[in-house]
């Protein structure tokens, strides 16, 4: 029997607060390959990035859109943050990238 091998897609991850923390693990555990992550500073970036063993890190948004193992963008900041990352991923027309949004309460 042969084995069929799905390669999911390579995430890349906005924002450093708890809920990150508490998704990266879940992801990796089933097999999305998270790439890079975000962070208002580069220094909460690597930090984040060291600890849940993400091979990239970075304060700049381009860096994550643009990075050429990232296919789903998953947005888990504060809304101000939230709004110019998804604006910037929408208007500049990131194509081939999937976007997930999670809206945190006011």
């Amino acid at each position: 029997m042969s084995s069929v091998r799905i390669m999911l897609p390579g995430v890349g991850v906005f924002g450093t607060g708890q809920t990150v923390r508490t998704l990266v693990p879940l992801l990796q555990k089933e097999g999305f390959p998270v790439q890079a992550v975000w962070g208002r500073t580069q220094e909460e970036a690597e930090s984040l990035a060291s600890e849940l063993d993400i091979p990239f890190s970075t304060n700049k948004t381009d860096d994550v859109l643009l990075h050429p193992e990232v296919h789903l963008v998953c947005i888990l900041t504060p809304p101000p943050h939230t709004r110019q990352i998804a604006v910037k991923f929408w208007s500049s027309l990131y194509t081939g990238n999937h976007f997930l949004l999670f809206s945190h309460s006011l």
